[in-house]
């Protein structure tokens, strides 16, 4: 029995681990040819109200444009901008592995919005940049204002009506994307990490609730959107564009699969003579920092995603970020943190040894029980309960200390694959990125000749196919290890090792 439940456990975990990497890399679906049609029989920029008319989009930039960019750095980020459009051209975040391109596609740019007229470069301080376009008699102004630490930035769109005549401000857009930037080990894979989100407040819950957009706009006023991947976000936050729900669309970028872009949709604006309208918005783009997203408030960190295990990943990212203060090293958190872990389940170990020792040695009383009474069940299992009474062992005693690491395997194994600290965390020698795979697979590979020694130092069962399924669970971990985060190979190597040193000891003592 307590076999069958270790199999079940390891299976459920392979199954587990398989789930959440195809959903992670899930593509978003595409929208069907109805959706499609309904998607273009809506209004969009220019088209809801006769009078000013907006662009579609900006256009497109020759190969030199950064030549000709208007240029702002900012903290670890260096921002370019499309002047005709005013619009986030490029914006390269100085990683720690190497400078990180945030902006796929420069034609399309960040925050663009699809105003009327051909905007100008109108004023520009150490940390803001105005652009002004005239539209008819109608004065437009665009401002990015942005944090000396990359925190929250600050975009203000105006519109002026300077004429003696009521004007129209068709509808327009502000757009994100399509895409986000990412780290070059993933940029192959980006299209289908990306996507596109939204939180909003719900009574009775103490923080934003997250939700991804699909096909449908927002169901409920938000208070950030934006679009994110592994390690970085792009989010508007909260201003008085929160009376619009954001859409996303599906757009094509180079070479790759579609793409999330999110869509903000502004309504057309009737403008008295003389009137000022300011459209006025926050935004972060930068790491996924989890611990800078708390500080910066407004649910920001809920786009971290810590799978289903979140308290406990939480808990796992701030104690690694604890030790790393302590040793300036998170390879050396990650040991200690395993260490801990598996002292706090030494008693339970040496409980589980004991039982699957006792296990073993009742089986030829067990399978006589099951063969003398193999046509009354009932008396068979009351026979079966009373031998573990006689020799106080219990089933599923030797399964407790698997089945209370799956919960902490799986949260380690979330927080080490998110952790933006891990990201480029040098360790000792060839591991140089914690968040990575072991380049030369040698983690994995010690690993997996650990977990086989310890196998064949535990009890064995005496069922043939059980035996046989356990003595490759080695060879499936080892594999299913090879591209997993160094990091967490790491914390299963320290795993192992300490079961294989605690079955030795206990091997030796119950000889």
């Amino acid at each position: 029995m307590q076999k069958n439940l270790i199999l079940a456990v390891v299976l459920s975990s392979l199954v587990y681990i398989g789930w959440y990497s195809v959903m992670e890399k899930r593509i978003q679906p595409q929208k069907t040819q109805d959706q499609q049609s309904q998607s273009a029989a809506q209004p969009v920029a220019g088209q809801a109200s006769p009078g000013l008319t907006s662009q579609a989009a900006p256009a497109a930039l020759p190969e030199n444009w950064k030549k000709d960019a208007v240029t702002l750095k900012a903290g670890k980020a260096e921002y370019y901008f499309h002047p005709g459009a005013a619009a986030l051209a490029s914006a390269v975040y100085e990683g720690p592995v190497a400078p990180v391109e945030l902006v796929p596609d420069p034609s399309r740019g960040f925050f663009a919005a699809t105003l009327p007229g051909v905007f100008k470069l109108k004023a520009q301080t150490s940390d803001s940049v105005e652009f002004s376009a005239q539209a008819g008699t109608v004065q437009l102004t665009k401002k990015f204002i942005f944090s000396p630490d990359n925190g929250l930035n600050t975009l203000q769109i105006t519109a002026v009506n300077a004429s003696a005549k009521t004007q129209t401000l068709g509808a327009w857009e502000l757009t994100i994307g399509p895409g986000l930037g990412t780290v070059k080990s993933e940029e192959k894979e980006n299209a289908k990490l990306c996507k596109a989100d939204y939180t909003f407040s719900e009574t009775g819950r103490k923080y934003p609730t997250l939700k991804e957009l699909k096909d449908e706009p927002a169901q409920s006023d938000w208070v950030w959107t934006g679009l994110n991947n592994r390690y970085f976000l792009a989010a508007l936050v909260g201003g008085n564009f929160q009376g619009t729900r954001p859409v996303r669309r599906l757009e094509k970028v180079g070479e790759n699969s579609k793409t999330p872009e999110l869509v903000l949709p502004v309504p057309a604006a009737e403008l008295k003579p003389g009137e000022k309208r300011t459209w006025e918005t926050q935004f972060y783009l930068g790491p996924k920092d989890y611990t800078r997203l708390q500080q910066l408030g407004n649910g920001l960190d809920r786009a971290v995603d810590f799978g289903f295990f979140s308290p406990l990943a939480k808990l796992a990212d701030s104690s690694l970020g604890y030790f790393y203060k302590l040793t300036g090293n998170y390879g050396a958190a990650i040991i200690i943190l395993s260490l801990i872990i598996q002292l706090m389940l030494t008693p339970l170990s040496f409980k589980s040894y004991k039982a699957m020792a006792v296990m073993k040695k009742i089986q030829p009383e067990m399978k006589s029980l099951q063969d003398r009474y193999k046509d009354d069940p009932k008396r068979m299992n009351q026979e079966i309960m009373d031998l573990y009474k006689r020799h106080g062992t219990n089933p599923l005693g030797g399964c407790l200390p698997m089945v209370l690491q799956i919960p902490v395997f799986f949260s380690l194994f979330t927080a080490l694959r998110n952790s933006w600290h891990l990201h480029g965390a040098h360790f000792i020698f060839w591991i140089k990125d914690l968040s990575a795979k072991d380049p030369y697979y040698v983690l994995p590979l010690i690993m997996g000749a650990v977990m086989f020694l310890q196998q064949h130092m535990n009890p064995q069962t005496s069922d043939p196919s059980q035996a046989a399924m356990m003595k490759w669970m080695p060879v499936i971990f080892t594999f299913m290890f090879l591209t997993f985060p160094s990091g967490l190979v790491l914390y299963w190597l320290i795993n192992s090792t300490w079961g294989f040193a605690q079955s030795m000891y206990l091997q030796k003592k119950t000889a």
